[in-house]
């Protein structure tokens, strides 16, 4: 009688024909690890609540007209007239908190013209008067301070088409189409004044202003590590709002931007584009129709 050799392996029995090297012990194998696909735009993401800081130098120049004086006071051309049309290079930054689909941001910004020109015709701003011919020199200073709050509302190529349904883990999008809404707040303060070198009468206007706004516009991610080694992902971002200003009466407050912003690693970016803000103010004999606007470009960083 021939007895086989017997092997044990765990719980499993072997005769002499069994080759115990192709049996796998289940529990001593290694668990499969979750890897994110080379173009997942989750490998962006850090932090459940994402900060970023982004600082600008703005190159914008002030277009409009004013009038301040009542009834008989000229529609000075802030350009033409009041040579305040110069490009004022400016700060321009903001903060960003995201969590989820929701983005609250702190933004704000300054500027400052300055002019010298011979007045065109006879008029007068407030009550200083001024003939033809005389010097003028003038000043507009402006600031401003805002908190604005952003949902995307819809992912038209994503799984997770819509913020209220579960996020889908390493999906896979080389490019990502976000639509988004937005409504915010701000204070705003103008100061301007008039002098008139002949006579030296002088007038100013200075007043702050507040708004309530709301608007919306769209984002396009593109995932660029196989197209652009050194840009990791390049962002798309163009929106508009406008609303309401208080005091005065029809005063109206409006912001568009357009802006690109290469990523060149999870952190860091680069960003350029345009920014205008328009304030239309009627108040106290004083009523302004302007914007301030011109090319941005700065640094993004994430925390």
């Amino acid at each position: 009688m021939t007895i086989g050799c017997v092997i044990c392996l765990g719980s499993k029995v072997f005769g002499q024909n069994d080759n115990p090297q192709s049996v796998v012990n289940a529990s001593a194998a290694p668990a499969p690890q979750a890897v994110a696909p080379a173009n997942s735009f989750l490998q962006f993401e850090g932090a459940p609540i994402e900060l970023q800081l982004n600082t600008a130098l703005w190159l914008p120049r002030l277009r409009g007209n004013v009038t301040y004086g009542g009834a008989s006071a000229p529609n000075l051309d802030l350009s033409n007239d009041l040579s305040l049309d110069a490009m004022e290079p400016s700060f321009y930054g903001d903060i960003n908190a995201t969590w989820k689909n929701w983005t609250l941001r702190v933004t704000g910004t300054s500027f400052k013209s300055t002019g010298s020109i011979g007045a065109t015709s006879n008029g007068v701003f407030g009550s200083t008067a001024f003939a033809a011919g005389q010097n003028l020199n003038s000043s507009f200073s402006y600031w401003t301070v805002g908190v604005e709050a952003e949902s995307w509302l819809w992912r038209p190529f994503s799984k997770q088409e819509f913020p209220w349904l579960a996020a889908v883990a390493n999906e896979s999008l080389p490019v990502d189409l976000r639509i988004f809404g937005q409504v915010g707040a701000r204070a705003f303060g103008i100061d301007q004044s008039l002098t008139n070198a002949a006579t030296g009468s002088s007038s100013s206007f200075n007043e702050t202003f507040g708004t309530a706004y709301a608007g919306g516009g769209f984002k396009i991610l593109f995932d660029t590590r196989e197209a652009l080694g050194f840009i990791k992902r390049f962002d798309v971002d163009v929106g508009i709002e406008a609303g309401p200003v208080w005091p005065g009466d029809g005063g109206l407050f409006m912001q568009i931007n357009a802006t690109g912003t290469a990523w060149l690693n999870n952190n860091v970016g680069v960003y350029f584009g345009y920014e205008n803000l328009r304030q239309n103010v009627n108040t106290n004999d004083y009523e302004l129709n302007s914007y301030i606007g011109g090319l941005i470009m700065g640094l993004s960083v994430k925390f």
